[in-house]
């Protein structure tokens, strides 16, 4: 809160509270996501066909996905078996190495420049407002820099000591 600036803010400080409108897992609209909300508004008509369509450039295009438990429940491998698309296998807790990482904090930067969005209507703009704009040379340089987190992973064989991004490589000591 202190780092984007909303401590000293006025007005109502936040409460989370736990009720079944705000914290319950729901298959309605609106509600958290199971794995079959996943696999019915997002695998099989979105995540899937795109899948397939990368194929006609690309061979043997593969998905990532984090081990959301939507994305590793049982039933969404036996769809990617089905539809014949590989998807990589992704060990747990692993930002460094995952590509979307460095977007949700840089968007949510962005979203929050001017303080919390005070409706969702306003919080879905500011959001794909965001996304419109974020240059294609940020996100190309996200993707590249993972071979080199890669590196440094395997030369800690695993371990969690390495500071991610660029400027940090030069940091690194076995």
């Amino acid at each position: 809160m202190a780092r984007i600036g909303l401590r000293n803010k006025s007005g109502q400080k936040p409460t989370w509270k736990f009720t079944a409108k705000t914290g319950k897992l729901s298959r309605g609209k609106g509600g958290g996501i199971d794995w079959w909300r996943y696999q019915k508004e997002i695998l099989i008509p979105k995540l899937l066909p795109f899948a397939k369509r990368c194929k006609l450039d690309r061979p043997e295009p593969i998905v990532q996905e984090d081990k959301a438990p939507a994305h590793a429940h049982h039933a969404q491998s036996y769809l990617y078996s089905q539809e014949q698309v590989k998807k990589l296998l992704w060990p747990g807790n692993s930002p460094d190495l995952n590509a979307i990482e460095p977007t949700w904090f840089y968007l949510k930067k962005e979203t929050t420049k001017k303080g919390a969005p005070k409706s969702r209507t306003e919080a879905i703009h500011r959001w794909e407002s965001a996304w419109g704009d974020l240059p294609q040379e940020q996100i190309q340089a996200w993707i590249e820099r993972i071979p080199i987190h890669i590196q440094k992973i395997i030369e800690l064989e695993g371990g969690n000591e390495y500071k991610e991004g660029r400027d940090h490589t030069k940091q690194f000591k076995k």
